[in-house]
């Protein structure tokens, strides 16, 4: 471990973030350069890429997310795949740059999140909450020849917090303010958001799952049209609101009129979930229920953030890029400036990769990086597993 003494005290390093999302759309990888750490930490991308994942196994893991469908045999297979293409994609943007492994100081990865259960179940007289994220970092670290620091949520669940959202972390080192109210919005599978009130401490910062973000759609976009999402909102755009099938989600979906601090995922807006508020209303047009579960999904946001107050408004993720949910959203928080995030070349598009860089650095330099506020656990811990490789 010797070699790895000065690379501890290191004040600039190189940093590869990578995650894929509960959507499962692609693989995300940024490539970054951050200075210092903590609440003085500064960030520069240098490059980004989202490399795609071939649709049989896309199929696969999510097939594995399900509890009806799911077996360890693929399970434990897969954690070596995800990981093996993980360590593929992060190699491919390492050449992209002309640099060497030798250039890069560390990866940070999320992983491929296959079942989270943020709720306190007993079995076998222990009770716990719990969460898998597959991609192991030894994978990542041994194929790629770089540390991997990895498995960011297991550390805040097992002092009994949700392990999500981590997101908050990032957007207090990068928009906290002196005198606005500032929320943000990441809309992937699942949405979430963080508020900094003015002049905010790590202490004050709110933060959650607010509920469905993209699944839903993307799950009825596949079934309707085969397709994987409903791009530029197009289909939304073109159809009007059920207002039946509207309100009768508003009363089915329990979690998104939960308190705070809450998380949730795949588990919870299942094919099941869907298809139970399917058979309700039998005959009805199919691009008019894309256009009604994408107003559900800005209206659940807008009910767990109408109670904040908000000068400014910026929206992360795959979402931002859909108009239908802009357009849902800024008819909601009238009088809000309704932003799409883009600072210091750190996008919608990268922010959640950039994050696990962030999380990856923050671990090395001895920093704890779960927020009690936002999670709900018992105490602050360090967050990843480093894997030397």
């Amino acid at each position: 471990m010797k070699k790895y003494a000065s690379f501890f005290d290191k004040t600039d390093k190189t940093i590869i973030g990578v995650l894929s999302g509960t959507s499962v759309d692609g693989i995300d990888v940024v490539l970054t350069k951050i200075h210092g750490s903590g609440v003085t930490t500064n960030i520069k991308v240098i490059d980004f890429e989202t490399y795609p994942i071939e649709s049989r196994l896309k199929k696969l893991i999510l097939k594995c997310s399900s509890k009806q469908d799911s077996n360890v045999e693929d399970i434990c297979k897969l954690n070596f795949i995800v990981g093996d293409l993980f360590a593929k994609s992060i190699n491919k943007l390492i050449s992209r740059n002309k640099l060497l492994k030798e250039d890069i100081d560390l990866i940070g990865s999320h992983g491929q999140t296959i079942y989270h259960i943020p709720l306190n179940e007993k079995l076998f007289g222990f009770s716990s909450k719990s969460t898998l994220q597959i991609g192991d970092p030894s994978v990542i670290a041994n194929r790629t020849g770089i540390t991997t620091v990895g498995d960011f949520r297991v550390a805040d669940v097992a002092v009994m917090g949700d392990g999500a959202p981590l997101v908050p972390y990032l957007d207090y080192i990068l928009l906290k303010d002196k005198k606005k109210n500032r929320a943000f919005i990441n809309i992937g599978g699942i949405a979430n958001i963080t508020y900094l009130k003015s002049s905010c401490s790590p202490e004050d910062v709110i933060a959650f799952d607010t509920g469905p973000g993209n699944l839903m759609i993307d799950y009825l976009m596949k079934k309707f049209f085969n397709r994987k999402f409903d791009k530029d909102g197009k289909v939304a755009l073109g159809a009007e609101v059920i207002e039946n099938i509207f309100k009768y989600i508003c009363s089915a979906d329990k979690f998104y009129k939960k308190q705070p601090p809450k998380s949730t995922g795949r588990e919870y807006y299942s094919a099941t979930f869907i298809e139970n508020i399917l058979k309700q209303f039998p005959d009805c047009n199919n691009e008019n229920i894309i256009s009604t579960f994408t107003k559900f999904t800005s209206f659940s946001i807008y009910s767990n953030l109408k109670n904040y107050k908000i000068d400014e408004l910026f929206i992360s993720g795959g979402g931002a890029k859909n108009p239908a949910i802009i357009n849902f959203l800024s008819s909601y928080f009238k009088g809000v400036d309704v932003k799409i995030f883009n600072k210091d070349g750190i996008t919608s598009d990268n922010k959640e990769a950039v994050l696990f860089a962030v999380l990856a650095n923050e671990l090395i330099c001895g920093n704890k990086t779960n927020m009690r506020s936002v999670t709900g656990s018992r105490r602050n811990v360090f967050l990843g597993k480093i894997c030397p490789a």
